[in-house]
């Protein structure tokens, strides 16, 4: 039966965005959509979903056509959450959004449309949207106080995120330190983003392994002085404090295995 229909899908934001894309092609509403690994016990109806970069894309653009820019941003950050059974309830907020376009943007969106007497659909809303507002709110915490501890050629450091946030990281700290290298590690989700000359990417990694510990005032007094360069500010006329002020930005303390 149709009501007990089961997506399968890899895990992946791409892999969801065509759980999206089958859906509205074979014209049927899944009852749950599962990440393959870890999976309960499945009936008959369970059907895999594999990832296809075109039909992910289509759906992306279609986000930002039919409901709105900001709803592209929404989707993607709810997804990098730790929210209970966040596909389904994804897919819900999609299928809505495509209904009532930008009414699901906002509580207010919702309230002005005249809709607000849908209380079950006005709860699905807020849900996502709570759930994406926490993930900027961490991004932006870690942002602030991420600190770094150079090894050899690179600067490493190491966090425990609640969510799934290295994405984010890695294109802010891209743009900082286009020139240095650096790694990032996400013990909690056993993920790193590596940023080389080559470029950043974000990676699988089950475990890190220090190197050799560098000469770090060098290091330091390099960073600070392209720290301020970057802010458009005037380097303090004394070194000390400004060495001080990156340390106490940058420096890392790599947890225990």
């Amino acid at each position: 039966m149709e009501n007990d229909l089961e997506y399968i899908y890899d895990g992946t934001f791409e892999g969801f965005l065509c759980c999206i894309y089958q859906s509205y092609v074979r014209q049927e509403v899944p009852k749950h959509i599962y990440v393959e690994e870890g999976l309960p016990l499945l009936g008959e109806t369970a059907v895999w979903i594999p990832t296809n970069w075109n039909q992910a894309q289509s759906v992306y653009v279609s986000l930002s056509r039919k409901i709105g820019i900001e709803a592209q941003d929404i989707v993607k950050e709810a997804f990098l959450t730790h929210l209970p059974n966040k596909e389904i309830k994804l897919y819900r907020y999609i299928r809505l959004g495509y209904d009532r376009g930008r009414a699901v943007l906002s509580l207010e969106n919702w309230e002005q449309a005249g809709l607000s007497d849908m209380k079950k659909q006005e709860e699905l809303i807020l849900t996502i949207l709570q759930s994406s507002g926490s993930y900027r709110s961490e991004v932006k915490n870690i942002e602030g106080k991420l600190q770094f501890r150079s090894y050899s050629d690179v600067m490493i450091s190491c966090i425990t995120p609640r969510n799934r946030v290295l994405p984010a990281l890695a294109d802010y700290f891209e743009k900082r330190f286009l020139d240095m290298n650096f790694l990032v590690y996400d013990k909690t989700h056993q993920m790193a983003a590596v940023h080389r000359e080559e470029g950043t990417m974000v990676t699988l990694m089950k475990k890190l392994h220090l190197p050799v510990l560098y000469d770090e005032k060098n290091v330091y007094e390099y960073l600070w002085k392209s720290w301020y360069d970057h802010l458009h500010i005037e380097v303090p006329q004394n070194p000390r404090y400004a060495l001080n002020e990156m340390k106490s930005r940058l420096w890392c303390e790599l947890l225990p295995e």
